[in-house]
Formats: structure tokens, C-alpha cells, sequence
């Protein structure tokens, strides 16, 4: 006959002999318990087996509308989307090989939509509504058991960045640090953690986080103190003015730490941000931060580098003045997808960028596809 215990007995049994050493054996899945840990050091240890919650789906991935030419690396792809969902790593892997991209930068999604009680249909995505968004620590876990639980073949692909703090609060920086002791040796980087976004930071729970905040630079001491870059997203302005607001924010937390390497994701740019001359704003950042790179992903390529504004505004800037700020700057630059968990159009926003590559040096371009990012994530 099975044996049951009150409430006030599992609470006498778990203080005297430990939870972990009560609950089921599945816990500790992937732990090494041949002997004690020291204080305040991690059982964990790596590689593990991790225990993935995604399935991965069967799905469609449109081929490129041609064949791979450069080995790149993916410099910022979100394993997550805005509902923690994703089509799984090993659909990824696939869509990745029919793109010629051998490694990527990964993270999960720091900023989850809510599904209203009063909205009668799910959201897809941060705009689907107006329903609000609220920080999910919990996507860092999602992403760690994810790439842990694949085979080695498939789990060397992917450099982790962990990202799910709220970047108000002055703990994040622990946040962060107690998610590096519980997986040693696993996550190579911070990011893409949130300052101005547009609609996203409207639409989000507390505070619009700002990128020169105490919280902040608290991260980027955290990130020099470990060696790992920080990836933020910080729009230059806001929507719908050329005037440029919040690039002092920037300046002020580049200046804070110059020992942390901090990526600018998208160079500042996100929708209906609309500035002019914005290389010769990038030129002099450049020129002044030693510890910047910029990140050239999502909308900033398209609308900036191609021209491909919806309003069919032009910024002043070619796609040849790119190649010559890159060229002049070729250690600072890198590419990504910027792709949210769903991999159907994923070879189709690598090879767009072969319109650059093709212009580049093959020294530069062979540093901005794969070289740049890897000298800057952490070293195990």
C-alpha cells in the first residue's frame, strides 16, 4: 500500500533532508551527483540533457530564390516569439542549411503578449492588439532545455545569449548572474535586452527602460566583469520625427564602461523611424566608441541600406554609402535574421543580404558573415 504524508510532514521531511533530494529522480536529469557541490557552485554540468518543451513541427521552408554563396553566421535570431512559441531548433537547423548559415546568435523573447479576456481571438504578435506585453524571465529556461536537449550536431550551431530581465529593475544584473551559475559554461553573450521600442515599449507593463539607466549600466559592468557582450535595442528617436532624442542615452552608456562590448541592434532603427544621414550618425559613433558594433538585422537593412521604405521616404543614404562605411569600419559590423521562432521565410532574409556582401571586400565580408561576432561572444 502507498504511503501518504501530510502537508506539515513533507515540510518537516524537505527542510531536514533537502527538496532536490526528495522530489522525483526526472529533476535531476542531466546533474552530476557523484559528489557534494562546494557552496554556492552549480551541479550542473556541460554538455546536458535538457528537457525541451517545443515540438518541432513539421513545416515549410521557402528555398532561397538562390543557392547559397557565404558562410554566415546569424547574429540575432529569437528562438521565441512573442507568445514564448517556436517551430523548434531542429526546423531551424533546416532552414539554416538551405541558407548557408552555419551558426546563429540565439535568444529567447524577453517580453511575452498577454491574451486579454476581452479579446475574443489569440494574438500573434506584439501588434496584434492593444492588449499589454509584461517581461518572461522564464524564456532563458525555454531556450537553455531547448538547445540542451538536442544532439550534439544540432546544440553546437547555436551561441546562447540570455536576455529575460526586465531592464527597469536595478536586480537584473542578478537575475542575469544567477541564470549563468545555474548553466556554467553555456551562455555566451546578453541579449537582446529592451530600451526604447516603439510600440512595444508603449505597450509594456512599468517604465519605458532607458538604456543610460542605473539597471543598465549595472548589466554592463555584469558583461565586462564575465566577458560577454550586450546586445541592446535602442531606437534613436521616436516614431514619426527626424529629430534625433535619444542618441545622448547611448553616448552616455557607451561612456559608462568602456570594458563592456556593447551591439546596437539594428543601428537604432525600428518602424516609422524615419532620420536622415543616419551613416554619418553611425560614422561617429563608431569613430568615438571603440567598445560598439552595430548589428545590421531587421528593418534597418531593408529601409536604410535598400531603400525599401513603405512611405517611400529616402534618408539621404545609398547602399554604396554603406559599403563605405563598412569598409571603413570592417571589425563593427555584423548580419542577422532577427527571425521571431518561425522559420518558413528564414532563407529568404539571409540571401537578401548577398546585395551587400557582393559589394564588400572579401576580407570585410568574410569578417562582418562570421568574424565580428565570434570574436566578440565568450570563450569557454
Amino acid at each position: 500500500m502507498k504511503k501518504t504524508i501530510d502537508r506539515r510532514d513533507f515540510l518537516k521531511l524537505s527542510a531536514s533532508a533537502g527538496l532536490a533530494a526528495f522530489v522525483a529522480p526526472a529533476c535531476t536529469k542531466g546533474l552530476d551527483t557523484t559528489t557534494p557541490p562546494v557552496s554556492g557552485e552549480s551541479t550542473l554540468k556541460v554538455p546536458l540533457t535538457g528537457h525541451g518543451r517545443a515540438t518541432d513541427r513539421d513545416i515549410t521552408i521557402e528555398p532561397p530564390k538562390e543557392a547559397p554563396r557565404y558562410d554566415i553566421i546569424d547574429s540575432h535570431l529569437h528562438m521565441m516569439d512573442f507568445l514564448e512559441d517556436t517551430d523548434g531548433l531542429r526546423a531551424l537547423a533546416k532552414a539554416m542549411d538551405m541558407a548557408g548559415v552555419s551558426k546563429a546568435v540565439i535568444f529567447g523573447m524577453p517580453i511575452a503578449k498577454q491574451w486579454d479576456e476581452t479579446m475574443p481571438k489569440a494574438p500573434t504578435y506584439y501588434l496584434s492588439n492593444d492588449s499589454r506585453c509584461y517581461y518572461y524571465s522564464a524564456t532563458d529556461y525555454m531556450v537553455a532545455e531547448e538547445i540542451l536537449c538536442q544532439d550534439e550536431k544540432v546544440r553546437d550551431r547555436f551561441l546562447p545569449f540570455c536576455c529575460g530581465v526586465n531592464c527597469n529593475d536595478r536586480f537584473a544584473a542578478d537575475h542575469i548572474r544567477q541564470i549563468l551559475k545555474l548553466y556554467p559554461g553555456f551562455f555566451v553573450g546578453i541579449g537582446e535586452i529592451m530600451s526604447r521600442h516603439d510600440d512595444l515599449t508603449a505597450l509594456t507593463y512599468g517604465e519605458a527602460p532607458h538604456v543610460n539607466s542605473d539597471a543598465f549600466k549595472r548589466i554592463y559592468d555584469l558583461g565586462a566583469e564575465e566577458g560577454l557582450p550586450v546586445l541592446v535595442h535602442h531606437n534613436i528617436t521616436a516614431q514619426s520625427t527626424e529629430n534625433i532624442l535619444y542618441l545622448d542615452e547611448l553616448q552616455e552608456a557607451l561612456a559608462y564602461n568602456r570594458s563592456c562590448k556593447i551591439i546596437w541592434a539594428h543601428i537604432g532603427i525600428s518602424r516609422r523611424i524615419e532620420v536622415k544621414n543616419l551613416t554619418k550618425i553611425a560614422d561617429s559613433l563608431l569613430a568615438n566608441n571603440s567598445n560598439l558594433w552595430v548589428d545590421i538585422s531587421w528593418l534597418v537593412y531593408d529601409y536604410y541600406f535598400l531603400d525599401e521604405f513603405p512611405s517611400n521616404y529616402f534618408d539621404g543614404d545609398t547602399l554604396q554609402d554603406w559599403v563605405n562605411l563598412i569598409e571603413k569600419y570592417p571589425d563593427r559590423f555584423m548580419i542577422g535574421t532577427d527571425k521571431v521562432g518561425h522559420w518558413s521565410t528564414y532563407p529568404a532574409e539571409v540571401v537578401k543580404y548577398y546585395k551587400l556582401l557582393d559589394r564588400l571586400s572579401e576580407s570585410t565580408c568574410n569578417k562582418i558573415c562570421r568574424e565580428n561576432i565570434l570574436s566578440l561572444v565568450k570563450k569557454y
